[in-house]
């Protein structure tokens, strides 16, 4: 994807499509690749509970890990994507994902199949009453035997540095799932907005404009449902803040977006993804192909009727409005 073209030929806009290419988030796999370690390095009954579970620590990093490992717990509702390349329909990646809750917080977790030999676990803790994210772990396998991993904590005083601008509360990570998308809105309607702020290095942050604008009524591979479309597009003021704003206003309509189709119905499952999740990668579609209740048949998908939106709050770990 390219974020300015380089027709336009201008120093500026050259100068513009450079930084957003080294800034731009990730909405997939981390960009910020770290040693694996084999222990948690915070205590608390969370982070005791995130240990038991195999997402941190020694269990995520073993000689010898399976995809099939790392499964829900029965009763918990699992979604399955698959991403393919608009150009030529290559299947990019298949994602199991679900929530599961640990106090007030709530623990989405996704599991990537990559290739006949390649997986990835990720999660994010998010608490359900207010809006960023707490934790942030991401580990690539291949043939069972992890090979790189990050992780990410939100501690605004600790990773306050000399020198660097205060961090939004609200933060999240550099890599964020789509649900995310929805959860920074103040609710699942037409109208709604909201923005998320990640951390792309130590000292700064990048915003991600997020609105929601009209139903529509979508097929995809797991049925058709009247979906809600939401619009994400980088906050260009973030990334460069010291540019001019007529700078800024020239170069914000050529920023590429993302478009999202989310059920405007509980549960608000993600059913359609377009755009692209890195600068310079591919147009790329993420469709849901399936879901079902671990321990229950597999629920046979209808079309949705659109009702009275339930309050996002239970649905999507709790309120969206931060404090």
């Amino acid at each position: 994807m390219k974020i300015l073209s380089l027709r336009l030929g201008t120093p500026i806009l050259l100068a513009a499509s450079i930084a957003l290419a080294t800034l731009y988030p990730s909405v997939a796999r981390s960009d910020v690749v770290l040693a694996p370690g084999t222990k948690s390095n915070a205590g608390g009954a969370t982070d005791a509970w995130l240990v038991a579970r195999g997402l941190i620590g020694h269990g995520m990093i073993g000689d010898k890990s399976g995809i099939d490992l790392m499964t829900p717990p029965p009763g918990t509702e699992v979604s399955e994507t698959r991403q393919t390349e608009n150009r030529t329909g290559e299947v990019l990646n298949q994602v199991k994902l679900w929530d599961e809750m640990i106090a007030d917080d709530t623990i989405h977790v996704e599991v990537t199949t990559l290739s006949a030999s390649q997986f990835e676990v990720a999660f994010w803790l998010f608490p359900n009453h207010r809006q960023g994210c707490t934790m942030y772990q991401w580990t690539l396998y291949d043939h069972g035997r992890a090979l790189q991993s990050a992780f990410w904590r939100n501690d605004a005083t600790v990773m306050r540095l000399a020198g660097a601008a205060d961090l939004p509360h609200d933060l999240y990570p550099d890599s964020v799932p789509w649900m995310a998308f929805l959860r920074v809105l103040d609710a699942p309607r037409d109208g709604a907005q909201g923005m998320i702020h990640q951390q792309i290095t130590p000292y700064s942050y990048v915003g991600q404009e997020v609105w929601a604008k009209g139903m529509e009524q979508i097929t995809v591979p797991a049925g058709s449902f009247s979906a809600l479309k939401v619009s994400a597009q980088v906050d260009i003021a973030t990334v460069m803040p010291n540019w001019p704003r007529f700078v800024l206003s020239v170069i914000k309509p050529v920023v590429p977006k993302n478009t999202l189709y989310f059920q405007s119905t509980p549960p608000y499952r993600l059913l359609k993804q377009e755009g692209t999740t890195f600068v310079g990668g591919p147009a790329v579609t993420t469709e849901l192909i399936s879901f079902h209740v671990i321990g229950a048949q597999p629920i046979a998908a209808a079309p949705a009727i659109a009702a009275a939106h339930a309050p996002i709050a239970a649905l999507l770990g709790g309120s969206s409005t931060p404090r």
